[in-house]
């Protein structure tokens, strides 16, 4: 294992499908950010695994990336996790997405690592994950 973190996790879809009370929940004092997902990320030699439970059900949730599968890492906002996501409108914090491709079919993932008082890892998980891919 290379590195690992607690993180929150997101689809793209479930960023667009979010209720108004995810948005404000995402939004009051000493609420956690928007997410689907949280769990333990880790980060091994040929993949990226997250292992966590969803939000509103409690079931266990796996997933499993592997760096072949990766197209493009980003680190920022984009036009499905746009600052208005944020508490702070990103002043403090951006989310990380991972896009990759699985049986012709893309994904995107929304990361947001070790996430404490307004503040992440999300900047420096994204320099190790692009020294990783390399």
């Amino acid at each position: 294992m290379i590195r690992e973190s607690l993180a929150f996790l997101a689809f793209r879809e479930d960023i667009r499908e979010r209720t108004f009370l995810d948005w404000l929940e995402a939004h009051i004092s000493m609420g956690q950010p928007l997410h689907r997902y949280k769990g333990l990320l880790k980060l091994d030699r040929d993949k990226i695994s997250f292992y966590g439970t969803e939000k509103k059900t409690g079931n266990d949730f796996r997933l499993f990336i592997f760096r072949h599968e990766i197209m493009q890492l980003y680190h920022g906002f984009d036009d499905a996790f746009t600052a208005l996501e944020t508490r702070n409108l990103g002043l403090s914090w951006k989310p990380l997405r991972i896009s990759f491709t699985r049986e012709k079919t893309d994904f995107h993932v929304y990361l947001i690592i070790d996430y404490a008082f307004g503040r992440t890892s999300n900047e420096a998980w994204m320099e190790t994950l692009k020294t990783w891919l390399d």
